[in-house]
C-alpha cells in the first residue's frame, strides 16, 4: 500500500528553491498556479528592471532516496520521470529542481532545454533523461547564462 507523502515535503522543497534563487539579486520569483505545471516563473532583470526574459522551475522532492547513483558529476534517480506533458508547449526554458530533504541535497536538470544549433536555429528540447546535476550557486549562474544566451540569439534574428 502506497502512502501519501507528508504535507510539508512540497512546502519545504519550494522554500529551498526560493533560498537558492534569491541568492541572486537579478531574479524575480513568481509562484505559479498548480494547473500551469510550474512552481515558479522566474524573470531575469537587468539593472533592477525586468528584461522580459523568463524561465520556469518545477520543484520536486523526496524525504530520502537510497536510489541515487553517482557517476562523476552526474546523478541518476530511479523513476525520476517528468510526467507533466503540458510543459512541452511552454515557449520558454524550464528546469526541474529536485531536493532530498533528509540531507538538503539539491539537484537539477533541464525539462525544456534552450538549444542553439550550428545554423543558429533556436529551440527548446524536451529532456526525458533521468540524469541530474548538483544544484549550487555556480550551476544557477550557468542556468541564467544559458537562458540569457538563448534570448540574446532569439533577439538577434
Amino acid at each position: 500500500m502506497e502512502t501519501a507523502a507528508p504535507w510539508y515535503i512540497g512546502k519545504r522543497a519550494e522554500s529551498l528553491a526560493i533560498v537558492y534563487l534569491t541568492r541572486r539579486d537579478d531574479l524575480i520569483l513568481s509562484q505559479s498556479t498548480p494547473d500551469k505545471g510550474l512552481d515558479f516563473l522566474i524573470t531575469i532583470t537587468k539593472d533592477g528592471v525586468s528584461s522580459g526574459r523568463l524561465f520556469g522551475v518545477e520543484v520536486k522532492a523526496t524525504v530520502s532516496t537510497p536510489g541515487l547513483i553517482q557517476h562523476n558529476q552526474i546523478f541518476k534517480l530511479k523513476n525520476n520521470r517528468n510526467e507533466n506533458k503540458q510543459i512541452r508547449d511552454l515557449p520558454f526554458p524550464v528546469c526541474l529542481f529536485f531536493f532530498i530533504l533528509d540531507n538538503d541535497k539539491a539537484y537539477y536538470k533541464w525539462i525544456l532545454e534552450p538549444n542553439i544549433n550550428e545554423q543558429n536555429n533556436l529551440g527548446l528540447n524536451f529532456n526525458e533523461s533521468d540524469e541530474l546535476k548538483k544544484l549550487n550557486d555556480k550551476e544557477i549562474a550557468n542556468i541564467i547564462s544559458t537562458v540569457n544566451s538563448w534570448y540574446d540569439q532569439r533577439n538577434n534574428r
